[in-house]
């Protein structure tokens, strides 16, 4: 009976102090602080977050998921409730991404803010409050493994493609012939090669017509630069023969100007002074006549100056008439 007493003392020790415990545990586990509930939306797997997992805000932990679920409303959405410590700067362009611990595969809640909109956030269960949960580097490490084996899957299609029977044998055909052209390269190649032994000699000689080249253009140096004076010489001439040419051209203008004037006062002269001229040409020609009359009967008939010119012989029947004798 003793016995019985004693082990049932024991067992009711026993449960008393577990109960301890977990009340103890419980006691020391809650949370001392006041909390606010945020909404996130995650419309891609959230593998590896569970329930108390951490919610952390730029490296620094300020709650705890409290649960995870669907979304009524649209099951493709995934609904994740964290409580977060109250003061926590929740702003309007705080995302959400998941994260993962070592090599566990435990993920927790990552907040960060690009500071592009201060805007506090106040805790809601409204739809246009939630924060979107972004896809993890995992998650872009796995869409991008996918299309990369995807790919790979094409190139090998088109590796087979390029294996078939008939594709291999224009293959072999074709390493043939590229077989041939490097015997062949080889071959022009020792051709070459004695020719190639001379192109240092070559290129010493192609120098030194180089230096020579050079020397020769510094010895055309002066006579360049004396060319040119020379052209600037025939130029200046030039500007002058020109200065000149146009002097002429003028002078050829004045005259021509002076000779049309000439040429109308000619003209002019013409109409006016030659009919006096001719009339007085005349009346010189008659009285050079009479002139020459009087000095012919002069001539004959000097008497005449002083007595006066004799009468003429009285005609036949006249006074004075002497008929002529008859032989």
């Amino acid at each position: 009976m003793e016995n019985r007493a004693h082990a049932l003392a024991a067992g009711l020790f026993t449960l008393l102090l577990g109960i301890g415990v977990l009340l103890a545990a419980q006691w020391f586990s809650r949370d001392n602080y006041e909390k606010v509930q945020y909404t996130l939306v995650s419309n891609h797997s959230v593998s590896g977050l569970n329930v108390q997992a951490a919610v952390r805000l730029r490296g620094v932990e300020v709650g705890k998921v409290e649960s995870i679920d669907f979304d009524n409303d649209d099951p493709r959405n995934i609904l994740i409730k964290i409580n977060v410590k109250g003061g926590t700067r929740i702003t309007k362009g705080t995302t959400a991404q998941l994260g993962t611990q070592g090599i566990t595969g435990l993920a927790y809640i990552v907040l960060d803010d690009d500071g592009k909109n201060q805007t506090f956030l106040p805790p809601s269960d409204d739809k246009d409050k939630r924060i979107v949960v972004q896809k993890s580097f995992f998650d872009e490490l796995t869409g991008s493994g996918k299309d990369l084996i995807t790919q790979f899957g094409e190139v090998a299609q088109r590796v087979n493609k390029l294996l078939e029977d008939k594709n291999q044998v224009q293959l072999i055909k074709t390493i043939a012939e590229l077989e041939g052209a490097s015997k062949r390269i080889g071959s022009l190649a020792q051709t070459l090669e004695p020719g190639m032994k001379n192109v240092p000699a070559l290129t010493a000689d192609t120098r030194k017509m180089i230096a020579n080249a050079d020397v020769a253009i510094r010895d055309l140096a002066p006579a360049l630069k004396e060319a040119k004076t020379t052209l600037a010489s025939i130029d200046k001439l030039a500007r002058e023969y020109a200065q000149r040419a146009d002097a002429l051209d003028r002078a050829a203008k004045g005259v021509e100007q002076v000779g049309a004037a000439s040429q109308g006062a000619a003209s002019s002269l013409s109409g006016d002074i030659a009919p006096r001229v001719n009339t007085l040409l005349e009346e010189l020609a008659r009285n050079s006549r009479n002139l020459d009359r009087l000095l012919s009967e002069l001539n004959e008939q000097p008497a005449g100056l002083v007595f006066g010119r004799p009468s003429g012989r009285p005609g036949p029947g006249e006074s004075g008439s002497v008929e002529p004798q008859k032989r």
